[in-house]
């Protein structure tokens, strides 16, 4: 399992955060399974993306 977590502070754009999830998820097999987690406070974003690889038997 991988795990990619970013902190924005300060007031940052939709397009911005969306930007940072597209290339994460274009790093990835598009086989494997992922969780996004998005977290929103006054000042701060927090995203996580937990990748659980595809295993092959």
């Amino acid at each position: 399992m991988k795990t990619f977590v970013k902190t924005f502070r300060g007031k940052i754009s939709h397009e911005r955060i969306d930007t940072y999830v597209n290339l994460v998820l274009k790093t990835l097999d598009p086989d494997d399974y992922y969780d996004l987690e998005f977290q929103q406070d006054d000042g701060w974003q927090f995203i996580r993306i937990e990748v659980w690889d595809r295993v092959l038997h």
